[in-house]
């Protein structure tokens, strides 16, 4: 495995989870190494390293999540009161800006780049999530169809480089008084539909340009990008029980002022 490929896992395997924006971490790599745009093939892998890691530590919840949902389909009959539907169900309709947004943006030939714009956005979504998680004094364990919409449509701002997705979806559930850990919990359940979209889109693109993957390259870009997702999202939970997301602010800051003045 080469130093390249090797910095791509563990950019996409820390900033996919972690309230700091993959995009800006992306064009840094590229303007400090001098590495090529990354290819389909590669960007398959990547993200599908971080969907193995979000559904390995999240098994039992997808588990759960699914067997309510197939009951209910059987049953014909909405089980109201079960909370693992109701999640699966908030998840789903979360899910559906983002869709919208991301299928417009791919029709529209993708969105700017521009190293100043995506620095602006790391500073400015930085900050906002650092007041917003400041002033929330709520500390909700559950996710209502209101919060699911309003998380849902502050996820599909996360076209915009810069901003970060899994940030996004925190401020949003901050804002609408969920706790710092579940807020982040459901951001990362909130990734796999997203994600494993981004894969099957991609996956469409890679087989319609008739690209030759190389499985022996790939498979260990998947396992390292997986087992770093995984660390990630272990120890983000565990700092969050007893610290802020002022951290990631000052790091969001400190990057975006980089991007603006040295790029």
């Amino acid at each position: 495995m080469t130093l390249h490929i090797f910095l791509l896992c563990l950019v996409q395997g820390v900033s996919e989870f972690l309230p700091v924006s993959s995009s800006a971490h992306l064009l840094l790599l590229s303007e400090l190494f001098k590495y090529p745009p990354t290819s389909l093939e590669w960007e398959v892998a990547l993200h599908f390293g971080t969907l193995v890691a979000v559904i390995f530590y999240f098994w039992k919840d997808l588990w759960l999540m699914g067997k309510a949902v197939f009951c209910g389909v059987i049953n014909l009959k909405a089980p109201s009161n079960d909370m693992n539907y109701l999640k699966a169900c908030h998840l789903i309709l979360a899910t559906i800006p983002a869709v919208i947004v991301g299928y417009l943006a791919k029709k529209m030939g993708g969105v700017c780049y521009s190293p100043h714009f995506i620095g602006i956005m790391s500073i400015v979504f930085g900050l906002l999530l650092y007041f917003v998680d400041k002033f929330s004094k709520h500390s909700e364990t559950n996710v209502t169809t209101k919060k699911a919409i309003g998380i849902g449509l502050m996820q599909a701002l996360a076209f915009m480089p810069g901003v970060s997705r899994s940030g996004s979806c925190i401020t949003a559930a901050r804002a609408f008084g969920l706790n710092r850990v579940e807020a982040t919990r459901f951001a990362f359940l909130l990734s796999i539909p997203v994600v494993l979209g981004a894969v099957v889109l991609t996956t469409y693109d890679v087989l319609k340009e008739n690209i030759s993957l190389d499985f022996t390259t790939l498979g260990p870009a998947v396992l390292l990008t997986a087992v770093i997702g995984l660390c990630i999202i272990h120890g983000i939970l565990t700092f969050l029980q007893r610290y802020s997301f002022g951290i990631f602010t000052l790091y969001r800051v400190i990057l975006g002022a980089v991007l603006l003045w040295c790029l």
